[in-house]
């Protein structure tokens, strides 16, 4: 009898403490996110910070408008470069037969890819 009275009442203390003990942790868990999003808002609040220290300096805000908006300063004679990948000059000729490859024509997509499976069908092994 006494064996069963014990378990009963360890029975009715798990019964009691187990929803305090969740709700503990589960708050813990909260804490413990809460902290890791403030440490997050506080760096972020850093960089904006030093953004906003740098956007002070006139040397920075005049480099910034050179770059992004393509500023000179009066007197000054300014070069834009269209396309730097462009090569001018004569186009290389080629002296190589290419085969049955041929440039795909322009158009709709459809167009291509049944030029490129007659191509294909047209190859001798």
């Amino acid at each position: 009898m006494r064996m069963v009275m014990l378990f009963v009442v360890v029975l009715v203390a798990f019964v009691l403490l187990a929803p305090t003990l969740r709700a503990y942790v589960a708050q813990q868990e909260q804490l413990r996110e809460l902290n890791d999003a403030i440490a997050a808002s506080e760096e972020r609040n850093a960089a904006l910070e030093d953004a906003v220290e740098r956007w002070e300096d006139a040397a920075f805000v005049q480099a910034q408008a050179r770059d992004r908006l393509g500023f000179v300063m009066p007197g000054e004679t300014p070069y834009v470069v269209v396309d730097p990948e462009t090569v001018t000059g004569e186009e290389p000729t080629s002296t190589e037969d290419d085969g049955p490859v041929t440039m795909p024509r322009t158009g709709p997509w459809y167009l291509t890819v049944w030029d490129s499976v007659q191509v294909a069908g047209e190859v001798d092994d």
